[in-house]
């Protein structure tokens, strides 16, 4: 009895269930591995190569007392090369990256480009190898929804396509940081933009099995090396809010320069192999005079946690490193904003500590802002504040270091938000005309052509029909309203059985130019039209042919079944 009123109240035999969970579960640690191994091979692939170009130099200048590597312009060159033959391979025009994988997840009518995905995950790992100014952590995002768009494709299972992506980069992001709770996080706060139990458990076990494998198959570094020490929160408040406003400022010249880069390389004229060379040649120099500038920079970022750079040259390294990153990102090359972002955060970070101690904070104190200044500009750019301090949390081991970072990570989201928007990749995609601030509904409507929607009988009419024969078939079809076409099913006008009580002709009392809803308008159109439409039904025309017409409650039935799929997921 309990079993028939399970399978009632759920459409499903207990035992089916069960093989469901037991098969999601599999799964969720299948891409929990495979994340691990990509994830390690991916940072630690890029750090070696990096590393080995600058230890083994094959090129130098020296100027005085100082020793200059060319070796950047080699790396560069050949990573233009193999970028420009995987576009030529896969026939890539634009990268894709975390922005596409968001939206994946927001809707479910457009899938993610598996061969964009995969061709942007490889460029970008020879982006990151050759010395560009690129992230890891965003490719690495990219390519866990685009593991799981692939293993879809194969695998039939009971489970929501947009949970199954956000265990792919809940794993991304776990194995990227050694952060299994904030991978769970980051899946939730970026890309469902909901928690839900049904959700929490899929990528919580996706989330922890790419922490065991790293731990179990990988030797593990620490992302941050911070001092291990108490932390008393009063005196550091003034000096928190100062570094967020700091990092707000350098958060939105970070995305603007991006974007403005993005303008400009448009504007140039320039084709895509004069856009790299140019960028080899560019970033190359840059290079050169200061190499911290280019690759992944975890280094670096350690180094400035550490206070081991002077102010004059943290200025210059803070600037320096939005120009080659926005350079790079425009030019050509493909990589992620995040890992640079962390970089500009931690620059940030350091100035304020600087001033800090000058206006008297005590200088074992000043550890605290560049951390929170890290977690503030990245928690911006990737709209994700949550996430960047539980990585804080997570990464130092304190929660004191978190706590600090929460005051000036909530306090820079807010005014990013304000100035420029809730994240770098919410405006990639909002200037591809999609708002997500508008939510999940709207975008489904948006995608909804409205020759999905089922229509009801309507009354067609000739030319020739007279206006009895007219007021005829409206009574026999009980409608009050009927279009008139040619010969050749061109809508020519709309009529009303009330216009005929005293008309000699169909064109004497004919609507000429009615409301009309092309068979390519979405859903959201239709909607808006129908809000102040006064009438029986909306015509539907292809190409000027009637083809349907539907009513008001044909529209709203539409939404209404879409706002069902959506609350039942």
């Amino acid at each position: 009895m309990k079993e028939q009123q399970f399978e009632q109240d759920t459409g499903k035999k207990p035992a089916d269930v069960l093989i469901d969970i037991v098969i999601q579960f599999l799964l969720a640690v299948v891409v929990g591995l495979v994340m691990a191994v990509v994830a390690n091979s991916f940072v630690e692939g890029a750090r070696w190569f990096l590393n080995t170009s600058r230890i083994d130099s094959f090129i130098a200048i020296q100027l005085g007392d100082h020793v200059f590597k060319l070796d950047i312009y080699i790396t560069l060159g050949i990573a233009a090369v193999l970028i420009f033959l995987v576009r030529r391979m896969l026939g890539i025009t634009v990268w894709s990256g975390p922005a596409d994988s968001i939206y994946a997840v927001q809707q479910s009518r457009e899938p993610l480009d598996v061969r964009v995905g995969m061709g942007s995950t490889i460029a970008a790992f020879v982006v990151a190898s050759g010395g560009g100014s690129v992230g890891q952590y965003g490719p690495l995002v990219h390519f866990g929804a685009t593991m799981i768009e692939i293993l879809l494709k194969y695998i039939r299972i009971n489970i929501n396509r947009r949970v199954f992506i956000a265990c792919g980069v809940a794993g991304a992001i776990s194995a990227g940081f050694n952060a299994p709770i904030a991978g769970v996080l980051f899946a939730h706060e970026a890309l469902l933009r909901r928690l839900s139990i049904g959700a929490i458990a899929p990528t919580a076990v996706t989330s922890i099995v790419a922490y065991a494998a790293n731990q179990a198959f990988f030797v593990i570094e620490p992302t941050f090396s911070v001092p291990d020490m108490s932390i008393e929160l009063r005196p550091l408040i003034p000096y928190l809010i100062m570094t967020a406003i700091l990092s707000t400022g350098s958060a939105i010249a970070y995305m603007v320069a991006i974007r403005k880069g993005r303008d400009l390389a448009g504007q140039s004229g320039w084709s895509m192999t004069q856009l790299m060379c140019s960028c080899v040649l560019v970033v190359g120099t840059v290079g050169v005079f200061l190499p911290d500038v280019t690759g992944l920079g975890l280094v670096q970022v350690n180094q400035m946690i550490g206070a081991e750079f002077n102010l004059g040259m943290l200025l210059i390294l803070l600037f320096a490193k939005i120009f080659v990153t926005a350079y790079c990102l425009n030019a050509g090359f493909f990589g992620g904003v995040f890992g640079p972002a962390l970089f500009v955060g931690a620059s940030t970070g350091a100035i304020a500590a600087y001033l800090a101690i000058a206006t008297g904070l005590d200088p074992h104190l000043s550890f605290v802002l560049p951390v929170a200044a890290i977690a503030a500009v990245g928690g911006a750019v990737i709209g994700a504040p949550l996430t960047v301090i539980m990585i804080v949390i997570e990464l130092t081991g304190s929660y004191a270091y978190g706590l600090s970072a929460m005051l000036c990570v909530i306090l820079c989201s807010i005014l990013t938000m304000r100035f420029f928007g809730l994240s770098y990749f919410d405006r990639q995609l909002l200037d591809r005309g999609i708002d997500l601030s508008l939510g999940q509904e709207h975008i489904e409507l948006s995608l909804t052509p409205v020759q999905e929607i089922q229509g009801g009988e309507f009354v067609r009419l000739s030319q020739q029909t007279s206006v009895a024969e007219a007021r005829q078939a409206l009574i026999d079809a009980q409608a009050t309203e009927a279009y008139v076409c040619d010969d050749h099913g061109q809508l020519l006008g709309k009529i009303n059985i009330h216009s005929l009580t005293h008309a000699s002709s169909l064109e004497q009392v004919m609507d000429d130019n009615p409301t009309t809803l092309a068979v390519d308008d979405n859903l959201s159109t239709a909607m808006t039209k129908a809000s102040t439409f006064v009438g029986e039904s909306i015509p539907v025309i292809d190409n000027g042919k009637l083809v349907d017409a539907l009513s008001e409650g044909d529209i709203f039935n539409k939404v209404l079944q879409i706002q069902a799929g959506l609350r039942q997921q």
